[in-house]
């Protein structure tokens, strides 16, 4: 199955990408997360360039 090997090594864009991700998410939610607490309470992160998915 080729999909599977999608899965066997992160390449160097997905690190870059896990990188910026993991120092930002943080301070992205504190900004959403008030105005999700007056709506439905739920915040959702989508990375629109996650691969082929499993």
């Amino acid at each position: 199955m080729a999909q599977a090997k999608f899965f066997d090594e992160r390449t160097d864009q997905s690190e870059v990408k896990a990188r910026i991700i993991q120092k930002y998410f943080y301070a992205w939610a504190k900004v959403i997360i008030p105005s999700a607490k007056h709506r439905e309470k739920k915040i959702a992160y989508i990375d629109l360039y996650a691969g082929p998915g499993r």
